[in-house]
């Protein structure tokens, strides 16, 4: 077999990594740089641009620099993002003209309110319910509150944009179809951008990067070893499925993570599920795949609120084994980032259910794992009411290393769950989608390439049951309480 490697870059949140893969699918270098958690005070979540792009051309370098001192030639790159998290800069010089405005943030909540109206007309668009994590009601904030937005070189888009933009030295900024569709603003029908929204969110002033499909040529990064192709651009959760080998319709991975996210190939076909997304998967010119999705706001992020905020355990390493030595039946109701798929509440209050004189830590703890596993269970369940069944479950994240969780998400799903041995699945997603651009891969092959682990089968398990009762009795109890 002939010498090349694909590099896959995933940007995230908390981390960005590099994986460098080789013709036979197996990784042979990885890299990675943490960053500062982003800054965070009531509804505003931010980063800064700078520091993340420094992160992605640190990695890069290493990877790339890696390859060639092995004489491996680098056949292209793929990129994979953190999707919704947006911003303005200028799109001649590069400058950021804002920081970066997290996905989780939710300053436009107040605008996106007074849209209500226009919530079913937005969905059928976009397959997005109207909330403010999507990139629109930050586009508008950012234009009304950042006078240097308001340039005439001023682009307004999704931080993969201004990410790629930057590393190429592209005069023009370019977002993909995965990426465009969390911007709230692109009509999922037409793939383009769609008039009556952008008139709508009152954004006629700005300018948006050029769409384009996520496998194309985006230029040539520039590295200290040299330029190497940018050949694919992404949304995280999507280029995870990829590096999961989850092309075929009916697949399904459950990705635990920040945020936790149950997504479904439906190939080629654009299907609709109230509650649920409806968005690309990936596509090239002239063709395209689809998945439907839910998302969980607060997953890692649940956990890391208990740690941070109460002690209750010291890293993430204990928390399976408080999880397994908890006995009594609390339950744990976090609102935090409001409550993703089916629900749509972007406000709602938090609150925890049993205590006694006996619970501990471990009782808490096990309460937020299953309150995790019982919002998924909700998204697997507006599936179900839609004559979805997914043909297969693999989890994959950092969160499925907690074997309490994926046992009792088996357990309510009624159905095996693969945890796959794989991680950095999301750089490893931008890879393979770099490699089917330039044929090292057919979709067929990542199936085959991908690792898949052993299954975990569900068991009966009467006081998990009782607790998802209790579980949806408080999720209401809170919703009446904010009421009042």
């Amino acid at each position: 077999m002939e010498r090349g490697c694909c590099i896959g870059i995933d940007q995230g949140s908390s981390t960005t990594k590099a994986v460098v893969v080789g013709r036979d699918g197996r990784i042979l270098f990885r890299a990675k740089r943490e960053l500062t958690r982003p800054f965070r005070e009531g509804p505003r979540v931010e980063q800064d641009p700078e520091v993340i792009l420094r992160s992605v051309r640190e990695v890069l370098d290493e990877a790339v620099l890696q390859e060639r001192n092995e004489g491996i030639p680098v056949l292209g790159v793929g990129f994979s993002c953190q999707r919704s998290s947006c911003l303005a800069w200028d799109e001649g010089s590069g400058e950021p003209l804002s920081p970066v405005l997290s996905w989780r943030d939710t300053r436009g909540s107040s605008f996106v309110a007074g849209l209500a109206e226009h919530k079913d007309h937005v969905i059928s668009v976009t397959g997005l319910p109207l909330t403010p994590y999507y990139s629109a009601s930050k586009f508008r904030w950012l234009s009304e509150n950042i006078p240097s937005s308001r340039r005439k070189t001023a682009v307004f888009g999704a931080l993969s944009s201004f990410l790629a933009q930057r590393l190429t030295g592209s005069p023009q900024a370019v977002i993909d179809h995965t990426n465009a569709a969390r911007t709230q603003l692109m009509d999922i029908g037409t793939l383009a951008w769609a008039p009556d929204l952008i008139e709508l969110f009152g954004l006629e002033d700005i300018r948006l990067p050029e769409i384009a499909p996520t496998l194309g040529a985006y230029g040539k990064m520039q590295t200290s070893a040299g330029p190497v192709p940018l050949l694919a651009c992404i949304g995280d959760q999507q280029a995870a499925l990829l590096g999961l080998g989850v092309t075929g319709e009916g697949e399904c991975c459950i990705n635990y993570g920040t945020g936790a996210f149950l997504l479904v190939s439906t190939g080629m076909i654009l299907k609709r599920v109230p509650g649920l997304l409806s968005s690309i998967h990936y596509s090239s010119n002239g063709e395209q795949r689809y998945l439907l999705e839910g998302s969980v706001n607060a997953a890692g992020d649940a956990l890391e609120w208990l740690r941070s905020r109460f002690g209750l355990f010291g890293g993430f390493d204990e928390v399976d084994d408080l999880c397994w030595k908890a006995t009594e039946n609390v339950v744990a109701f976090l609102g935090l980032n409001g409550t993703g798929a089916p629900h749509w509440e972007t406000d709602i209050a938090s609150a925890i259910y049993g205590l006694s004189a006996g619970s501990g830590p471990a009782d808490i703890v096990r309460a937020t794992v299953e309150g995790i596993v019982f919002f998924v269970q909700d998204i697997a369940d507006a599936m179900k009411e839609a004559s979805l069944a997914p043909t297969t479950y693999i989890a994959s994240g950092g969160l499925s290393s907690i074997s309490y969780l994926i046992q009792a998400q088996a357990d309510l799903l009624g159905r095996d769950i693969v945890v796959t041995p794989l991680s950095d699945t999301s750089a490893l997603g931008a890879a393979f989608l770099a490699g089917l651009g330039q044929g090292t891969w057919t979709p067929a092959d990542l199936g085959r390439t991908a690792g898949r682990g052993e299954p975990v089968s569900p068991r009966t398990n009467t006081g998990l049951l009782r607790r998802r009762r209790r579980w949806k009795a408080l999720h209401e109890a809170v919703r009446a309480l904010d009421r009042l």
